[in-house]
Parts: structure tokens; sequence; C-alpha cells
């Protein structure tokens, strides 16, 4: 059951956290608000947090509540994250509490590890608290003269704002949602939420009732927008009520552009017939629906349109070159694998330029080989974040799939990432 905003003051915030770090919950103003109006609840669930059991890592996130509080009973968890790593904000948390986080890092600096005892001193430098014994410590310590030279300057904690870097209202992560459940969202008052549930249920398999709830909002919802995504999430369906439903719509000029685009993106894969073809190419020829076209074609995997992804390559429109490089890799235009790997370097289209990059390589989709096509693009690209590696793991799975073959990439990649969380 997804926790609503109007669930959260009476929901505990050891659940509401737990939540947020499962993907189910958005840490953004509205939750930020329930928490920090709820101050001696939130610091002790902080103090108590595990992170067994989280899918994404919230460290930064209860930092931020941390240093908003300015409430010692959250100490166990600073110490604990003192263990795991230290930044800024570690030291910033640390400083909001003043002379309350002077005894606790002061008896952890004698059994600490060199590295931890370093970051202890920094912390105890950057708590903006004269105190002797600090004093004292930073002088006999063998890599005491940065943070006494910190220390003597007094810091003075810098000015926070706990909803600074947070959306106003934020949305789930849609994996972290069960099919069920993001069917459900399709009858939300809010129409973001609707628009997110429908978005997140492209290509989904789905049993018959369940297609035909999506079919409903599809053509009845109030929203243009929830309408596109519903028909575009729709892609693939084989059955002939719904097909012929489109169809007509997509005739229909009375209809919006946006509803009838996403529908085009639809049925993309019958581009080969008269009314979708040439509906490709009317939209294609219109500035503001040019997007649309192009992934549609995009979607068809026609190489009739090989063309007209490499004319977009270069576009000055982001969202146009975007998806012209995505057409480009699924279409495997190996002759352009220059200006592909050229994009990979421009960080508006980067992820879109490793996915077609990985694609439109040329060589046999073998496992093997695409082990080594892996190692080129990480080189090629300098280096991948987490988000260039799961692009990257998408498309050479996709490579499989052409095949026939199973994929393994993100399964692989998803399996070292949980252990380098547990680790």
């Amino acid at each position: 059951m997804i926790l609503t905003p109007a669930e959260y003051p009476t929901t505990p915030v050891a659940t509401l956290l737990a939540e947020v770090a499962r993907g189910r919950v958005p840490f953004d103003h509205v939750l930020i608000r329930d928490l920090i109006g709820r101050p001696q609840e939130t610091a002790q669930a902080i103090a108590s947090v595990s992170p067994e059991g989280w899918i994404f890592d919230i460290t930064d996130e209860l930092l931020d509540l941390c240093r908003h509080l300015r409430d010692a009973t959250v100490l166990p968890f600073l110490m604990k994250v003192l263990d795991d790593s230290a930044d800024e904000s570690l030291f910033e948390a640390f400083a909001a509490l003043g002379a309350a986080a002077i005894d606790p890092l002061l008896a952890a600096y004698p059994e600490a590890n060199d590295e931890i005892k370093d970051e202890i001193l920094f912390a105890l430098a950057a708590l903006g608290t004269k105190d002797d014994r600090i004093e004292a410590l930073l002088k006999s310590a063998p890599d005491g003269d940065i943070p006494l030279g910190l220390y003597n300057e007094g810091h003075t904690p810098k000015a926070f704002d706990v909803f600074a870097d947070s959306e106003a209202e934020g949305l789930p992560v849609a994996e972290a949602l069960n099919l069920e459940e993001r069917l459900g969202l399709l009858d939300s008052p809010q129409e973001r939420l609707r628009v997110f549930a429908a978005a997140s249920l492209y290509r989904e398999e789905m049993s018959v009732g369940q297609q035909d709830r999506l079919f409903a909002a599809a053509r009845q919802d109030v929203s243009v927008t929830v309408r596109a995504h519903c028909w575009e999430a729709l892609e693939g369906t084989e059955r002939a009520d719904i097909i012929a439903e489109m169809m007509e719509r997509l005739a229909d000029s009375r209809r919006p552009d946006e509803e009838r685009t996403g529908i085009l993106v639809a049925l993309a894969t019958k581009s080969d017939e008269e009314p979708v073809h040439d509906a490709i190419i009317a939209f294609y020829e219109q500035p503001s629906t040019r997007v649309k076209a192009l992934e549609a074609m995009w979607r068809s995997l026609d190489t009739e349109f090989t063309d007209y992804f490499r004319l977009h390559l270069e576009d000055a429109h982001i969202e146009t070159r975007r998806i012209a490089l995505r057409g480009a890799g699924a279409l495997r235009v190996a002759a352009e694998l220059g200006r592909i790997r050229k994009a990979i370097h421009d960080d508006d289209v980067r992820e879109d330029a490793i996915f077609a990059y990985a694609l439109a390589a040329p060589g046999k989709s073998s496992i093997a080989f695409l082990r080594s096509l892996q190692k080129k693009v990480e080189k090629e690209a300098g280096g991948l974040s987490h988000e260039d590696e799961e692009v990257l793991c998408l498309a050479l799975d996709e490579r499989l799939r052409s095949e026939g073959k199973e994929p393994v990439f993100m399964e692989e990649h998803m399996r070292d990432h949980h252990h380098d969380h547990d680790a």
C-alpha cells in the first residue's frame, strides 16, 4: 500500500524513513514539513535508524534533517556515519550541535583507526566551540596542524535551508511499486501522479483486466497528458479493440496533437501501414510534434527512417538530439559512431550517446564481445557514473534480447551495486 501525504502525520517517522529508503515515499517538501513538525520523534528515529533493508542510501537526507533539528539525540547516527565516511555535510551536522558533540567525539578518538582519527579531529575543529580538551588534542595529534588552524579561526556553521535540495512535490521510484500499485495511481486525484503511473506502465506485461484499466484511462482521463502516456503504455498490444480505437483517434485531427502523437508512438511498429507511416511523416514536418515523430521512427525500428536520425544528431534542440541518438543506436547506424562518440562527452545527451554507442558498435552480440564493448565504452566515456553504467547495461541487454538471448548485464550490475552498498 502506498502512503499518501495525508497519511504522513499518523505514520511513525521510522516507517516513513524506511519507505523513503525503499523508494516508495519521496523526500520532498511535503514529507520534510511533516518530519520537522515532529522534531523529537524524528531525532529519535534518526538515532536508531539502520541501513539494513535500504534500497537507496538516504544518508545525505538524514544529515540534512540533523542539521536542521540541532538535536543531540541524533549523535549515535552521526558517529555511525563518521565510521563509514565523512564529508562537509557530516561536519556541518556536528557543528550544528556545538558543545553537545564534544564528549562523544573525544571518547571515540582513542579507539579509532588513523583515518577515522583524522576525521574526528576535523569534526572537533569544525564545532566552532572553544574547549581546552579539543585544543590539547589538536596540538598533540600527529596530523593536528590543519584542523588546529580551523579551530583557531573559529568555524561558524553555515546557514542551512533543509528544503533547498529537494523538490516541492516529489514522486516515488517506479521500480519500487508493483504493477497493481501503479495501476491504482491512475485513479489518483493528482494529475502528476496519474502521469507518473501511466509513464511507468510502458511495455509492462498485463492481464486482460489490467489492460482494460489502462485502456479506460487512455480513453476517459480528463488530462490529455495522462491519455497520451496511457496510449504509449499500450504499445505492442495485439487487441483488435484497442488498435481500432488508436487508429480512429490518430486519424481524428480534432483531437489534441499531444494525444495523437502518444498514439503514434504506440503504433510505431505498424509504420509499414499507410495511415501510421503518413502520420509519422506529417507530424515530423511540424516542429511542435517533430520529437514525438522521431520517437515513433525510433520505436518502429524501420531502416527507412535512418536518414532522419542522421539529420538531427547535432540538433540545437536537446530533446531532438536525444531521440536522434537513441534512434541511431536502435537502428545500428555504425557509420555515425564518430558523432555518437563525440556526444558521450556532452553532458546534455551523455546517457543517450552511451546507449546509442553500445547498440551501434559493430560486432556479434556474444557475451564475450559485449563484455569487451562494455570496457571500451567505459574508456571512451572517461569512466562511468552509476547512472551511466545502468544505461550501458540496458543497451547491452537489449542486444542480447534482439538475438533471443537472456539478458545478464543489468542483473550483474544490480547485484554488484547491492554488494558494494552492503559492504
